[in-house]
């Protein structure tokens, strides 16, 4: 009988556990609630609901702790110029996943767009295309309702349809670890309300199919790294050698072959700027193309000797240009017989510190 009764017990106990850890928890939408750093916010009623008025800024839930289940909230905005996101397992002020809304590109392949930020530096213009971007024609100036099923490293994205996703993100960049919850805008303002979020195990996503990143032939996928430097050596220099760097370490790309850089180190004029190198193993005196793509600036060398620099900042090519990564350069590297060091010097200016290349095959 007393066996009986401690199974009974101990499934109790058990059961208990886990209809905490699937309630779901509704944020209250006044100031004692949250950590903000912003322009302007304010507490107030909104077209029939509690909301939070943020402008230009960062507020943060304080006591929420999320690491994967159902992310639900309210969000309106005018169609100005902004990005309204949420953000989702933050560590702290620097590292966390964010999902933000484009308003001013409604209707447009990237309306909105998932993006790691890593060291502080948001990687969006590494992270493009499908898997990141979706179309959707905003309702301006009326409540719309957002879902987030997470699900470890993926997501489904859903607004006001909660049927059909509207986004599908196949590879979340950081591991997956509870983190609190919070919202920003970032030139612009927005009113959030009705925060709700609850803890699932490996919720089930409506998408079952995932397209995986693999790197393309020719893929670089042996990588070191120096420590961040200020860009300004870069300047003043016909060698590589005439940089100290100290020792390099190296550093793992994603599948696809990018290398986000942001994981070195966070970003300062003193710290803008990191050598990534490889090595080529040539059987003979040769000529080889090289395709590349980087974030935002930088200069190649090879075996110590410049050969390219080039800007691909937003909007330096023109108004509407986004710097985004890709094979989009490319260089002609005279290869001697034995070992070859290429490097690119890799300055950040925003939007994503990234580097990827391949070797075009015969």
């Amino acid at each position: 009988m007393m066996k009986v009764r401690g199974m009974m017990i101990i499934s109790f106990l058990v059961l208990s556990g886990l209809i905490k850890a699937q309630e779901t928890i509704s944020a209250e939408f006044q100031s004692d609630a949250w950590e903000i750093q912003a322009k302007k916010h304010q507490f107030k009623k909104y077209k029939g609901q509690q909301a939070l008025y943020l402008e230009n800024g960062k507020a943060r839930l304080k006591n929420s702790s999320f690491k994967e289940g159902i992310i639900e909230y309210d969000v309106s905005f005018t169609g100005k110029r902004n990005f309204v996101g949420v953000h989702f397992r933050i560590q702290d002020t620097l590292n966390y996943e964010e999902y933000y809304l484009r308003p001013h590109q409604s209707g447009n392949e990237d309306s909105m767009q998932y993006t790691p930020v890593i060291n502080g530096d948001a990687g969006w213009q590494l992270y493009t295309g499908e898997g990141h971007w979706a179309a959707f024609a905003y309702r301006f100036g009326e409540w719309m309702h957002v879902k987030l099923n997470v699900s470890g490293g993926r997501m489904d994205v859903f607004i006001d349809d909660m049927e059909t996703p509207i986004l599908h993100v196949d590879e979340l960049k950081l591991k997956p670890t509870a983190g609190a919850l919070g919202f920003g805008t970032f030139l612009g303002d927005a009113y959030y309300a009705n925060l709700s979020y609850r803890e699932l195990e490996n919720p089930a996503l409506v998408t079952t199919t995932t397209k995986t990143r693999v790197a393309e032939k020719g893929t670089i996928l042996d990588w070191e790294v120096s420590n961040a430097f200020a860009s300004e050596k870069i300047k003043s220099i016909l060698a590589l050698s005439d940089l100290d760097l100290g020792t390099y370490r190296k550093i793992k790309p994603e599948p696809s072959g990018t290398v986000n850089l942001s994981t070195v180190s966070p970003i300062s004029e003193a710290t803008n700027t990191v050598v990534a190198r490889f090595s080529v193993q040539s059987d003979s005196d040769q000529i080889k193309e090289l395709q590349f793509g980087y974030s935002d600036i930088v200069t190649v060398f090879v075996n110590g000797t410049p050969v390219y620099s080039g800007n691909n900042s937003f909007r330096t090519r023109d108004y509407r240009y986004l710097g985004s990564l890709g094979y989009f350069d490319a260089i002609y590297l005279n290869l001697k017989k034995g070992a070859n060091e290429i490097a690119f010097a890799v300055t950040e200016r925003m939007g994503g510190w990234g580097i990827k290349a391949k070797m075009v095959r015969d």
